[in-house]
């Protein structure tokens, strides 16, 4: 509708999303999309407050759709790089450092690579294949792994001061990549991948920061840490949420139950935020619900910690 002569004029905005980081520093809502399981293509989307690809798109070629291999870097590829594989979660990563002020994402990959996504630019590599744990031919409980609810994902939030470090949970492996940035003043390129581990985590599915990131004009953002600040940990395995610091070591671990106090019984925790006073946490969940007839899936409103 807004960008009819875009190579991804025909992609919606939204569909299967399974990560969401809102540039509330200077722009709009992007979504991660597996449109087509895991396996498929994977798009990363800037959309309007209406929910379209926004109007006015910087790229051309994009339109505010960046979908598998149609949207490379233009006029060309600096790091290769491709939504090759289902979008599984996203972090905003700031403004540019090329100088142009657009605004640069992270997009996790199900194949366990990163790219970068650069509003006006288009798409670069980040990260190869392999270097969080990969989703692909992986599967929560009975081996379907069908487009929606079902669809493996995994949690990404930044912390940009003084060392811009992305956090990726590892479901699968139970720990969490942190993936050190810097950049070479066109791009954001990888310096060190190193992995937290804790018995505390069981299939860590999202993460949220504890203190979210509010007042800095260039960083702001759902997925962004106030400055060296705590993060919370979903976990599906056991339906807790662990405070973490960001050396890997624990502050506390809480079971999340319904109000009544019941346990979550065959739901799970499927994703987390948080409020931006940091009074609230809220989690969505998958499943079916004890004690609320047939119903399936839910969100919770539960108190910080």
């Amino acid at each position: 509708m807004n960008n009819p002569s875009a190579v991804t004029a025909g992609f919606t905005g939204v569909s299967n999303p399974l990560g969401l980081s809102i540039n509330n520093a200077f722009g709009r809502l992007w979504p991660a999309n597996a449109p087509t399981g895991l396996a498929g293509i994977g798009t990363s989307t800037i959309l309007d407050p209406t929910g379209i690809p926004l109007a006015g798109a910087p790229s051309i070629l994009a339109g505010g759709v960046f979908a598998g291999n149609f949207t490379p870097r233009q006029p060309s590829q600096v790091v290769a790089g491709a939504l090759n594989t289902g979008a599984v979660g996203t972090a905003f990563l700031g403004r540019s450092p090329d100088g142009s002020g657009r605004a640069v994402f992270s997009v996790l990959l199900a194949d366990g690579s990163i790219i970068q996504a650069h509003t006006q630019k288009n798409v670069d590599g980040l990260a190869p294949a392999g270097t969080v744990g990969p989703l692909l031919g992986r599967h929560w409980n009975n081996g379907e792994d069908e487009v929606g609810s079902a669809t493996p994902r995994l949690g990404a939030i930044l912390n940009y001061t003084p060392v811009r470090i992305l956090y990726v949970s590892e479901p699968f492996e139970n720990s969490i990549a942190a993936i050190a940035l810097f950049d070479d003043g066109v791009m954001f390129l990888v310096a060190r991948v190193h992995h937290l581990h804790s018995g505390a985590l069981n299939q860590p599915v999202d993460l949220a920061p504890a203190e979210i990131e509010t007042s800095a004009l260039d960083w702001a953002s759902n997925t962004t840490l106030d400055a060296g600040a705590d993060f919370y940990v979903a976990n599906r395995g056991d339906n807790t949420i662990v405070r973490m610091r960001q050396d890997g070591s624990i502050v506390a671990k809480r079971e999340v139950r319904l109000a009544d106090g019941r346990a979550l019984g065959n739901g799970r925790l499927n994703g987390i935020a948080g409020s931006p006073d940091g009074a609230k946490i809220w989690v969505t969940v998958i499943g079916h619900i004890p004690c609320h007839g047939k119903l399936s899936g839910a969100v919770l409103e539960l108190p910080a910690f």
